[in-house]
């Protein structure tokens, strides 16, 4: 089973940080569910400026928790930058 993980960013100006984040099990997933969830997402928090796509991989919630646990701007960066380059951007 995939699992597709939508991660809900705020902008600049509150740290690029993880507002919300939802995982998708599914065999097959479409591009309708991915857009419709990350809708989801943005109406939850309207703070969410942006929603990345990434396919679970082995260690990427160590990646995440680290860039909470450091709660800087710096790490909440590198994190999105792991989006940016694994991920695609969706909204």
């Amino acid at each position: 089973m995939r699992q597709v993980i939508l991660y809900g960013i705020s902008g600049a100006s509150k740290a690029y940080t993880v507002l919300n984040y939802f995982c998708i099990y599914e065999e097959f997933v479409s591009i309708s569910t991915i857009l419709g969830e990350a809708r989801r997402l943005r109406m939850r928090n309207p703070d969410v400026e942006h929603v990345y796509a990434i396919d679970n991989r082995y260690g990427l919630r160590r990646d995440y928790r680290e860039s909470m646990k450091q709660n800087s701007i710096e790490s909440h960066y590198i994190f999105k930058d792991i989006l940016e380059r694994e991920g695609m951007l969706v909204i």
